[in-house]
């Protein structure tokens, strides 16, 4: 007799998750991959801690954060039955608001802390050009990212912070070439995080916005401080921890200096808007939207170094607000404002939000219209590398199946096939 009792708790989250165990294997081993672990989960293992098997951390963790994501709500361990037994709570793999307000106390490793070859230790003295140089590459590695996703410059802007950024923060330099090293490192640091999220790549991501919270806290940047918040409050969103968002999202409008511009602070406060309706606080969400909008009406320049803010921003933020308080024409109409508006080099975002858009024109009943949409988002498709928009394309192929009696359904998944074949071929 081993003492297990069957896991009814896990038993009841799978059904209400619609997953088979192999399904909840596969979650759990990609979220671990996005934390840097290495799992190889199967059913077997998901039949074991249904009959009682309590796995040690961080799995219980994986298996939450994994429920949370698919429900869209947040799973505290205790619902999953698998505390207990050396199971021990371990911190989530997005962290707690309370925890980030307190920045020095974060286990966290800043930029100066990545690896770096011993040989580059030595590099003397850093000076203008080094900073002028640093802040050059920001909008270098911005348009790149926007204009073909973050898959295509992730790795060259980790390189780049890790083997030229990181050794300039270890030399010396004067106390206003550090402070722009700091700020220009924090920005750059942000922008990798947002590329790993374009990557879904999850956990990279949040590590990269808290070292860039960390460097904007050292620059005394109020502003790069709450862009990193807010970068981290999306990303909760994103991932289904609505509180998280809400409170992330707060801290963010907190942290900007009274001095922030009209266009930051409405950068702030439209994410603060969609945190609030993805939880369900209607009001708080309209009355955020609406603060949003006169920001941006008093807007004079684009002042936002990294994730312009612009009325085609504001539209997207609109439209979430929409769709989280189930109103999925203003959604649609909303998107499609979006779009419009959306600058021609964006093309990432014009993709992310034309598949978003299909997929409600599809929930309304809108099959040829959304058939269309689609169309468009594969003409951007090939020029990205982002596995959101791969995430999109999958979307696309299994939404599109049940109606290929349909002839522009039919037409639409012949071209879908033949855009993902000639990105798996070499």
């Amino acid at each position: 007799m081993t003492g297990r009792r069957p896991n009814d708790p896990l038993r009841t989250l799978l059904t209400e998750a619609g997953w088979t165990g192999g399904a909840l294997a596969a979650a759990v081993n990609a979220i671990g991959g996005e934390a840097g672990l290495r799992l190889s989960y199967d059913r077997t293992s998901v039949a074991h801690w249904l009959s009682g098997s309590r796995p040690r951390s961080p799995v219980p963790d994986l298996v939450a954060e994994a429920f949370t994501r698919r429900l869209g709500r947040e799973i505290p361990v205790a619902l999953t039955g698998m505390t207990g037994n050396g199971a021990a709570a371990t911190p989530s793999l997005l962290v707690e608001p309370d925890r980030i307000y307190r920045l020095a106390e974060l286990d966290v490793p800043s930029l100066a802390e990545l690896a770096v070859p011993a040989q580059r230790d030595g590099i003397g003295r850093v000076g203008r050009t080094e900073a002028a140089s640093a802040a050059s590459m920001i909008e270098v590695f911005s348009d790149a990212d926007v204009t073909f996703g973050g898959g295509r410059g992730r790795t060259a802007l980790a390189g780049y912070l890790a083997y030229t950024i990181a050794p300039w923060l270890r030399a010396d330099a004067a106390p206003a070439v550090r402070h722009e090293l700091l700020r220009s490192a924090s920005l750059l640091t942000y922008l990798n995080g947002f590329m790993c999220f374009d990557d879904e790549l999850h956990g990279a991501a949040q590590s990269y916005y808290l070292a860039s919270a960390r460097l904007a806290a050292q620059a005394a940047d109020a502003t790069g401080y709450a862009v990193a918040l807010r970068a981290l409050s999306v990303q909760a969103r994103a991932l289904g921890h609505h509180r998280n968002a809400v409170h992330l999202a707060e801290a963010a409008v907190a942290a900007a200096a009274p001095t922030a511009s009209p266009r930051t602070r409405a950068f702030l406060h439209g994410q603060l808007a969609v945190a609030c309706a993805a939880a369900g606080d209607r009001q708080a969400a309209i009355t955020q939207l609406g603060v949003a909008e006169n920001r941006l009406a008093a807007a004079q320049s684009a002042d936002l170094a990294i994730g312009g803010y612009h009325e085609a921003s504001l539209a997207h933020q609109h439209a979430a607000v929409a769709a989280s308080l189930g109103d999925r024409q203003a959604a649609i109409r909303a998107l499609k404002s979006s779009i419009f508006h959306r600058p021609a080099a964006e093309r990432r975002s014009r993709a992310i939000t034309l598949a978003r858009l299909a997929e409600l024109q599809l929930a309304a009943g809108q099959l040829d219209q959304a058939c269309d949409t689609w169309h468009r988002f594969l003409d951007d498709y090939p020029h990205l590398r982002s596995r959101r928009a791969d995430t999109a394309l999958a979307t696309l192929r299994a939404q599109v199946r049940p109606h290929q009696k349909n002839p522009s359904a039919r037409l639409l998944g012949q071209r879908a096939a033949l855009v993902l074949n000639a990105r798996r071929t070499p």
